[in-house]
């Protein structure tokens, strides 16, 4: 199996897909959006990496990793039913540290804000994965990062007596509305939910 690659980066393009030429050779490789994006043409880089092929559509993807512990994390999150490598990816874009520890901590809100991830896909990754991370959490230089603002607002919400699989659907849909989860107050955020809860 193709483990890394060593080499120069020749192309980025914004959604991820980055082409790194080793030799004579140029790898085309889908990597986390924000991690491409922080890499520079020219520059000499390492990237992990973990090629699947997809059985529908009978080609290999190659999927690559500025650490060794994200490819790591990916390849558990592929074990989860219903968990493909694009969602895989687009959960690992708010952190590698943020996601476990939201797992861990069953901070199912939190993974909500993740495009394609629902109410109960982010209740079944908790279910599934939780006690799954704690060595690789710690590996991770910024696993005290906080948790995202959505889940202190499920916290509190649940301690009002809201059921939890209400307050992350109200979740989900205000990210779909393009409430943004990251940079939203808490006490707006909160606010917001609360008024969908009562429509409801």
């Amino acid at each position: 199996m193709l483990s890394f690659i060593d080499g120069s980066v020749t192309h980025i393009a914004p959604e991820g897909r980055v082409t790194v030429k080793c030799g004579d050779f140029g790898f085309i490789i889908d990597m986390v959006a924000r991690e491409a994006n922080s890499l520079a043409y020219g520059e000499s880089v390492r990237v992990h990496t973990l090629p699947i092929i997809s059985q529908q559509e009978g080609r290999v993807t190659c999927y690559g990793f500025l650490e060794e512990v994200e490819r790591d994390i990916f390849t558990r999150l592929l074990r989860c039913p219903g968990i493909g490598p694009k969602v895989a990816l687009a959960l690992l874009e708010m952190g590698a540290a943020r996601l476990l520890r939201a797992i861990e901590e069953e901070q199912a809100a939190t993974l909500t804000s993740t495009p394609g991830v629902g109410a109960k896909t982010a209740q079944r990754i908790v279910l599934e994965l939780k006690g799954k991370f704690r060595e690789m959490l710690g590996r991770l230089p910024d696993a005290a990062v906080p948790l995202a603002p959505q889940a202190e607002v499920t916290q509190a919400l649940v301690g009002l007596g809201f059921r939890e699989n209400e307050v992350l659907s109200a979740l989900a849909t205000l990210g779909k509305e393009g409430v943004s989860m990251a940079t939203t107050p808490v006490e707006e955020l909160l606010r917001l939910v609360l008024e969908r809860l009562r429509r409801q």
